[in-house]
């Protein structure tokens, strides 16, 4: 059980949420948090391009996303997204189908 303050801090940080779910067991995307360039890149090496790069907070509907398709284009991904100092995770490309085929699933 959590608290109603661990829920809110859930609620409002996406990659708190990944985690949150993840630990339920709940099938993801590999994801990582990032806190600067070297990070970003080390996550490009691991999952491979493209890269989604995530905002924590004030994301939803696509707000927040930039797509990295190669490590030189980690940069401006990451300046389009206001930066570092607002927190940033990645998540492994995740194929559009794959998505919507779960979607039917749990729907």
């Amino acid at each position: 059980m959590i608290s109603l303050m661990q829920l809110f801090n859930i609620l409002q940080d996406k990659y708190l949420q990944k985690v949150h779910f993840s630990q339920l067991g709940v099938p993801l995307p590999e994801f990582m948090q990032i806190d600067d360039l070297e990070g970003a890149k080390k996550a490009g090496e691991l999952f491979g391009y493209p890269l989604m790069i995530k905002s924590r907070r004030l994301a939803y509907d696509g707000r927040g996303n930039a797509v990295a398709k190669s490590k030189e284009e980690l940069p401006s991904a990451v300046d389009a997204l206001g930066g570092f100092h607002h927190g940033l995770y990645v998540e492994k490309w995740a194929p559009f189908v794959k998505v919507n085929i779960i979607s039917k699933i749990c729907h």
